[in-house]
């Protein structure tokens, strides 16, 4: 039941997750904070959880994030930014934006640079100009719920630094719907290193979600490359 929750411009690291908001309501703001080695293991090992988050007053927002484990002792991630069973409010939107994601663990077939959607219950969320570099598994996805929007994010992944597997992907794996999500202005380039040896795969939507939109998405951009994880926003300046 806590609410109205500030966690800004702290160094986490050493632990098995940065921040695990459970049971919590809107909003709580994660914001300009920097993460690394994380320890884990599953099902812990995330830079932000959310953990059934839902209700409030207000959106949350995640902005302005660096999660890297590029140098560090410990790569365990598994997401780096997870949305477990915690919508948003349908009226005010949780955010996550502007966020620098890097690494994953050089072992799992799992995790993900950011998952929204997951559990039974999900959405309501607005993902923007993020930055995912070389993550395990999948750059960005939605796992179920209704109302997501991904919006001018930028994800690369060459399959060298960790075990890639897409870049994005809209699937229903355990919600109770997956509807009405959006896709717009992504820029895209992945290598699926799991499942075939290196083959481009820079995108999947499921049969088991509805009414996804897609708009404007460049899948396969040739001019990504691991250097934009250098790159700082200006709105986080």
């Amino acid at each position: 039941g806590s609410t109205h929750i500030t966690i800004q411009r702290n160094v986490i690291h050493d632990v098995a997750s940065g921040v695990y908001a459970r049971g919590a309501m809107h909003p709580i703001v994660i914001d300009r904070n920097l993460v690394y080695n994380i320890r884990g293991p599953d099902p812990r090992g995330q830079a932000v959880q959310f953990n059934g988050v839902s209700a409030g007053t207000s959106a949350s927002r995640i902005t302005c994030n660096v999660s890297d484990t590029a140098g560090g002792t410990w790569s365990n991630v598994e997401d780096h930014i997870s949305m477990y069973d915690s919508p948003g409010l349908p009226s005010d939107r949780t955010v996550i934006a502007y966020n620098r994601l890097r690494g994953g663990s050089p072992t799992s077939d799992f995790g993900s640079g950011i998952m929204i959607g997951d559990g039974q219950t999900g959405g309501h969320v607005w993902a923007h100009h993020n930055t995912v570099v070389n993550v395990a598994n999948a750059g960005m996805g939605i796992a179920g719920g209704r109302n997501v929007t991904l919006e001018a994010n930028r994800v690369y992944l060459d399959g060298r630094a960790a075990r890639s597997r897409v870049g994005i992907v809209v699937q229903n794996y355990e919600s109770n719907e997956c509807v009405d999500h959006r896709l717009v202005g992504n820029r895209v380039w992945a290598v699926d290193v799991i499942g075939s040896s290196g083959t481009p795969n820079h995108a999947h939507f499921s049969s088991g979600c509805s009414g996804v939109s897609d708009i404007d998405n460049t899948l396969g951009d040739p001019t990504l490359s691991a250097a934009i994880f250098d790159e700082t926003p200006a709105a986080c300046q």
